[in-house]
């Protein structure tokens, strides 16, 4: 019985859970032949505020900007 996890920073709004849970089920259900009532789906909704990347929390304003290719060691982003 699979159990696919998905974490999503953003908060998605009811249709799109929906829509996202049906078509992962789908896609597990073709992919490997398992009844669609063996396959589980969660989604776990974080707060910007709980999540990072590359050493920088994501409610930080220049999130996107600092978060890529970024030199751990010296906190500055590759040239």
């Amino acid at each position: 019985m699979p159990v696919i996890r998905v974490d999503l920073m953003t908060k998605s709004t009811e249709e799109q859970k929906e829509e996202l849970i049906y078509n992962l089920t789908k896609e597990t259900y073709d992919l490997l032949s398992i009844p669609a009532e063996k396959i589980s789906v969660v989604i776990n909704e974080i707060h910007a505020s709980s999540w990072g990347r590359a050493g920088y929390k994501s409610d930080n304003e220049a999130f996107e900007s600092l978060s890529r290719k970024i030199d751990i060691n010296r906190r500055k982003l590759f040239e």
